[in-house]
């Protein structure tokens, strides 16, 4: 919800008027009920939600859809001229750089090609031929941390993909500083935004607890990376470890996210306005972000807040049979 907020206050510095729409399954989630208006779509995977969204766009002249998820962002990519051709820009990149980023052993290989140091990977079939503890295990196309974790030995593997399956890579566990670093990068390539923030604390794969960090080699390498990163535009984050035993050593980057990370609203209080910029760019004005320029050592303290609206049939509500558990 502060993604939203932050939204408003860059429309206003802007002097656009306009709503802001979002679009759920469920109506039962805090933003639906923070937006000026909330529609429920069909599941991702539905033959509808593209049409449906498409619906949307074309009854309330929407200008620009910011997908905020890992699953939507393939078919979205597949779609964007659709939605030009309605008027309405989708912050998102090329089909063929979306489905690289999503690719974890795609992006490990793209990220050596580029000369960054990266994290030993290997393909489930690679580690069973020569297995190696402790390891860390992640599904080839996840999000939000799930079916991601360390494991120690054989019993801890073979049980973690009896639940998980074999889609999976294997790489070496890097302990250390891990670090979130949010891009933005224009349609032309010129990247106006290069900002690290530490993740201190993690809870279900979004940071609780973190902190900004002006360290010249996180910055200069996500640079890099950025500058590379052909058919991606707009606001994207990336992540990389620096080993605790090698505190001089060049970051180990991992992982690469096409669209607004969880912990985006520490990097916008830091000064990086990255709603701002987007606006900018989308209503063809100069976009004033400037790399390096925010503010070193905030520190983002999360909690928990509520929304409370009255339902009228409470079968309705995802978890009302069984509760969920996440």
């Amino acid at each position: 919800m502060a993604l939203l907020e932050a939204f408003r206050r860059a429309m206003a510095d802007l002097g656009v008027t306009g709503r802001l729409f979002g679009a759920d399954i469920t109506s039962a989630s805090p933003g639906f009920h923070k937006v000026d208006r909330g529609t429920v779509v069909p599941l991702v995977g539905d033959p509808a939600y593209i049409p449906t969204l498409l619906e949307i766009v074309r009854s309330h002249q929407v200008g620009l859809l910011v997908p905020l998820t890992d699953l939507d962002l393939r078919p979205l990519a597949r779609s964007r001229e659709e939605f030009a051709a309605s008027g309405c820009t989708v912050m998102v990149g090329s089909e063929q750089a979306v489905a690289l980023c999503q690719d974890k052993a795609r992006t490990n290989a793209f990220l050596g090609r580029i000369g960054l140091a990266t994290i030993k990977t290997r393909t489930l079939d690679e580690f069973l031929a020569e297995p190696f503890y402790p390891c860390f295990v992640k599904p080839t196309s996840g999000s939000a941390g799930i079916g991601a974790r360390m494991i120690r030995d054989a019993q801890q593997f073979h049980a973690h993909v009896a639940r998980y399956g074999r889609d999976l890579i294997v790489q070496d566990y890097v302990s250390g500083q891990e670090f979130t670093v949010d891009v933005y990068r224009s349609r032309a390539g010129t990247v106006h935004c290069v900002l690290p923030r530490q993740r201190l604390v993690v809870r279900s794969g979004e940071v609780e607890k973190g902190i900004t960090a002006k360290d010249a080699g996180v910055m200069a390498a996500a640079a890099r990376l950025a500058a590379a990163l052909e058919g991606v535009w707009g606001v994207f984050c990336c992540q990389c470890r620096r080993p605790a035993d090698e505190p001089d050593c060049e970051p180990k980057f991992f992982e690469i996210n096409p669209r607004f990370a969880g912990g985006a609203p520490l990097s916008i209080a830091a000064g990086a306005n990255l709603p701002l910029y987007l606006l900018q760019e989308v209503l063809g004005r100069a976009i004033t972000g400037k790399v390096g320029e925010f503010a070193d050592r905030l520190l983002m303290l999360r909690y928990d807040e509520a929304v409370f609206t009255h339902v009228e049939d409470p079968g309705t509500l995802p978890g009302y049979q069984t509760p969920m558990f996440r």
